[in-house]
């Protein structure tokens, strides 16, 4: 359903749109699997805005009554999972997914964050040791299921793992324009990224890895002039992981508009990097 991917994306307006437009335009009766589909896009959307109750209501009233089957089931405990572990409470969320771990690979890979959040790697690892190949599975399941094990390496105290492995999520999702997925990822991520280390990657392939060595980041500056309004706008924009295109339309300027604050945006703060600007910005607590 487009909305659900508009939900990974972070397009949350647009996904709700699209359920609107699905609701105005659902025949009489309505079909049961189109209608389970909106409303688990709509709990998901709940939990995109923070919402774990929301969404737990949405599922729990309305799901069971539009459509029985394994798929219906498998989202379901996926929306209620998350929604209890936004709610602080992993072991209920782990419980959950139980029936559904194995049938589909976006409940294995729920249960080891799920996992995760509990305190046992292990169990997250072995789980996703478990998942089929990547060609087998959707782009926000493949890079869900690096970030789980990006944060299980995390843990164990493998920063270089745990960076390579994000690198790889970051190269798969920015393909598909998924943002939802880093979002959900919780503090680890945040420490990561904020550790040094992090730059954009090379632009000689999909495939770049990003360069990692401590040593080539330099310590932060004051900024030597004050960064407008917009320039600010585009630099936020820039740490959402947006492309010069996406920001050119979500701000509703040129390509070249955009350009141009990043030049500035640049000089302003030292860099020369996409990534260097955002971890230049975070280190004077400008994001």
């Amino acid at each position: 359903m487009l909305a659900a991917v508009a939900v990974d994306r972070d397009e949350l307006d647009h996904a709700q749109a699209l359920l609107d437009r699905a609701t105005a335009l659902q025949p009489v009766p309505p079909d049961p699997v189109t209608a389970a589909s909106r409303v688990l896009a709509q709990a998901r959307l709940h939990l995109a805005h923070g919402q774990p109750g929301a969404a737990l209501e949405t599922v729990g009233s309305a799901v069971p009554a539009a459509v029985a089957s394994p798929w219906a089931e498998n989202h379901t405990a996926l929306v209620v999972s998350a929604a209890h572990l936004a709610e602080g409470r992993p072991e209920t969320a782990v419980k959950v997914l139980e029936d559904a771990v194995g049938r589909e690979a976006a409940c294995t890979v729920a249960a080891a964050r799920a996992h995760l959040a509990a305190g046992d790697p292990d169990a997250a690892l072995d789980l996703l040791d478990h998942l089929p190949a990547e060609e087998h599975r959707g782009p926000a399941v493949t890079v869900r299921a690096l970030l789980a094990r990006a944060e299980a390496a995390d843990r164990r105290g493998d920063r270089t793992t745990a960076r390579r492995l994000a690198t790889r999520a970051l190269a798969e999702a920015r393909r598909e324009r998924l943002r939802r997925p880093f979002l959900e990822a919780g503090p680890w991520l945040r420490r990561l990224l904020r550790a040094g280390a992090w730059q954009e990657p090379a632009r000689s392939g999909p495939d770049a890895r990003l360069r990692t060595s401590p040593h080539t980041v330099r310590p932060a500056a004051l900024v030597v002039e004050e960064l407008s309004g917009r320039e600010r706008d585009v630099l936020q924009r820039l740490a959402r992981m947006m492309s010069t295109e996406e920001i050119a339309a979500d701000l509703f300027v040129s390509v070249n508009t955009v350009k141009t604050h990043l030049k500035s945006v640049y000089r302003k703060l030292g860099v020369n990097r996409r990534g260097d600007a955002v971890h230049r910005a975070r280190e004077l607590h400008l994001l």
